[in-house]
C-alpha cells in the first residue's frame, strides 16, 4: 500500500505548475526518504526474525570479498545481499531501485512530452521557428508578446548583448495574451517535470548508501583479520650490532 501511494504521490507532481515547484521538491524528497527508511527497517528487522546472521557468521569472508559486496551494492542495491543469501533484503533494495528507475523515466518522458507540445504551441500561436531554439529563448518568448516588446526593454536597460535580431528565425508575435500564458504553463510544467527527474536521482544514490551500510553491517563480524607476524632480532658484529625487524603477512 505505501508503495503504491508512493508512486502516486510522486508522479501526481508532474502537473504542479511553478508556483508550486518548490513544494514539489520537498514533497519528492520527503516521499523518497520515508520510502527508503521504513523499507530498510524492514530488511534490518530481518536478523531478529530469521536469526541468520548467527548461522552463517562462521562463514568468513576475506577482505577482497567484501570489497566486491561493496562493489556489487554500488552497482546495483541489493546484489551484495543476494550474493550473502539474504535475498529478502536484496528484494527490497531491487524494488526501490526499480521504482526509482521508473518515477525517472516518467518524468524524463513528462518533460520531453510537455517540450515537444511547448514548441508546437508556439509555432502555431506565435509564428517561431522552433529549430536550434534553446531554453532561453523559450522562456524569453514566454514573457513577452513579441521580439518587439522584448528588444526594446532590453534597450531601456542597454544590455544589447542581448537583443535578438528582427529576422524570420527569431521572430515571435502571440496572437492574444491567453496564449502566451498557456504556453507558458506548458513550458513551466516541463520545467518542474525536469527538475523532479534530476532529484529522483538522489533516491538512486540514497538507495546505494543505504545497501552500502546494510552490506557493512551484514559482513562486519565475518571478515578475516590478515595473519601478521612481527619480530625483531639483534645481531652482534665487529663494528656493532645490527637491528633486524621482520613483518610477515
Amino acid at each position: 500500500i505505501f508503495v503504491c501511494f508512493n508512486i502516486r504521490w510522486i508522479f501526481g507532481n508532474m502537473f504542479f505548475q511553478e508556483g508550486k515547484s518548490m513544494k514539489v521538491l520537498i514533497r519528492t524528497f520527503v516521499s523518497i526518504t520515508l520510502f527508503i527508511f521504513i523499507w530498510s527497517n524492514m530488511l534490518f528487522a530481518e536478523n531478529n526474525i530469521t536469526g541468520q546472521i548467527d548461522s552463517i557468521s562462521s562463514n568468513k569472508l576475506s577482505i577482497s570479498q567484501a570489497r566486491k559486496l561493496l562493489l556489487k551494492s554500488i552497482i546495483l542495491p541489493g546484489w551484495g545481499e543476494h550474493s550473502l543469501d539474504y535475498h529478502r533484503r536484496g528484494y527490497g533494495f531491487n524494488s526501490s531501485e526499480l521504482i526509482f528507475w521508473i518515477t525517472y523515466a516518467a518524468f524524463q518522458f513528462h518533460a520531453g512530452s510537455m517540450n515537444d507540445n511547448m514548441r508546437a504551441y508556439a509555432a502555431q500561436h506565435a509564428g517561431v521557428n522552433p529549430a536550434n531554439k534553446d531554453d532561453y529563448y523559450f522562456k524569453d518568448i514566454g514573457n513577452y508578446m513579441n521580439i518587439y516588446e522584448y528588444n526594446e526593454q532590453k534597450l531601456r536597460y542597454r544590455q544589447n548583448s542581448a537583443l535578438y535580431p528582427d529576422t524570420d528565425e527569431y521572430f515571435w508575435a502571440w496572437d492574444s495574451e491567453q496564449s502566451r500564458k498557456e504556453f507558458d504553463k506548458i513550458r513551466i510544467k516541463g520545467s518542474v517535470a525536469l527538475r523532479n527527474a534530476s532529484f529522483t536521482v538522489a533516491g538512486l544514490v540514497v538507495n546505494r548508501i543505504i545497501s552500502i551500510f546494510d552490506i557493512i553491517a551484514l559482513t562486519r563480524n565475518r571478515i578475516e583479520k590478515p595473519n601478521s607476524d612481527l619480530s625483531a632480532y639483534v645481531v652482534p658484529h665487529s663494528k656493532g650490532v645490527t637491528l633486524s625487524l621482520n613483518f610477515s603477512f
